[in-house]
């Protein structure tokens, strides 16, 4: 009798086990980059901002190596969405560079410019791209968009890896390494105001390297996704004058199989929330609308084109969001 009663049991709670199993939310995984980096704590702010205002969504952000490594993880499915720059989201669509075959990306939205700051210290006597040959230069992590730009400028440039002494760090080991000797210089991509340089220009007398307008010409016309950027004088302890240094757009992406209402509730709930967002940092103020077809390469999503069509619209009025592609 014990045992027929447990059975009964059992048939009652089975399907409700199952049902409650089938109807958990699946978290979303957000490829960032290292944490003294922009890219984490941003990812930080939308996955709380998702987690919190869309109904059956939970999203976390992930440390990872940077642009290269998000737009390969999202590809792949290891992630649902990845933050990259600008240059690498468009090579890895086409196919390009590093890239052997095109990747299933979509844009969801463009998020802010990043700045390509060429670090030193004033006491190095490295004042310009020149100087760096044969020197000791941080490079970015392998995998990130910051080793992609550094690449990028040195060739732009005429001048290649070969030319100096490259080391593959965070940012934060390129800090430290220009801090304690081991580090002649060194690139940091990121947003204006940066934690890592902000930092090191109030332990050390930092130097931003300048791009003369020669230089800026050479670089752009190659890789065409870069701009010119001033760094305003102040950005920076130390640092008192404008800096030209070169900017280039980041991008959320996606991969093209992303459900239309999901990608669509994200996109238009990530504007809704714009004023949220700005607390990370002053450079999101350039994540509008007006922005959104920065990277025009790439296709965005059709969710975010469905977003576009009706800003207005309820970020969540859909009958039920679908996560799983």
């Amino acid at each position: 009798m014990y045992i027929s009663w447990m059975r009964s049991i059992l048939l009652l709670l089975v399907p409700w086990l199952l049902l409650s199993c089938s109807e958990s939310p699946r978290t979303l995984a957000i490829a960032t980059g290292g944490p003294a980096g922009l890219y984490y704590p941003f990812g930080g702010g939308m996955a709380s901002l998702w987690s919190q205002a869309l109904p059956g969504v939970n999203a976390k952000a992930e440390v990872t190596g940077g642009s290269v490594t998000n737009v390969i993880q999202v590809a792949r499915g290891e992630s649902d969405l990845g933050i990259a720059m600008a240059d690498v989201v468009s090579s890895a669509y086409a196919g390009t560079g590093r890239f052997p075959e095109p990747l299933p990306l979509r844009v969801l939205f463009t998020a802010y410019p990043n700045i390509v700051h060429i670090l030193s210290l004033r006491s190095s006597g490295i004042n310009a791209i020149g100087d760096l040959v044969g020197k000791r230069v941080a490079i970015g992590a392998q995998g990130s968009g910051t080793a992609v730009a550094a690449t990028n400028v040195l060739q732009g440039l005429g001048l290649s890896l070969a030319d100096i002494a490259p080391r593959y760090l965070s940012f934060g080991e390129t800090t430290s390494g220009l801090k304690d000797g081991t580090l002649d210089a060194g690139f940091v991509v990121g947003g204006l105001g940066i934690a890592a340089v902000t930092e090191l220009s109030v332990t050390r007398d930092i130097q931003i390297i300048s791009l003369s307008p020669q230089e800026l010409s050479a670089i752009t016309t190659q890789y065409p996704a870069y701009s010119g950027y001033t760094i305003p004088a102040g950005t920076y302890t130390g640092v008192d004058e404008p800096r030209q240094a070169l900017g280039i757009w980041s991008a959320v992406v996606v991969h093209a199989s992303m459900p239309e209402d999901l990608a669509f509730a994200l996109t238009c709930s990530v504007y809704a929330g714009h004023k949220r967002l700005l607390g990370i940092s002053p450079v999101v103020k350039d994540m509008t609308l007006a922005n959104i077809h920065q990277l025009a390469a790439v296709p965005l999503h059709p969710g975010t084109q469905r977003y576009l069509r009706n800003p207005d619209a309820d970020c969540v009025a859909v009958d039920q969001i679908s996560v799983v592609p």
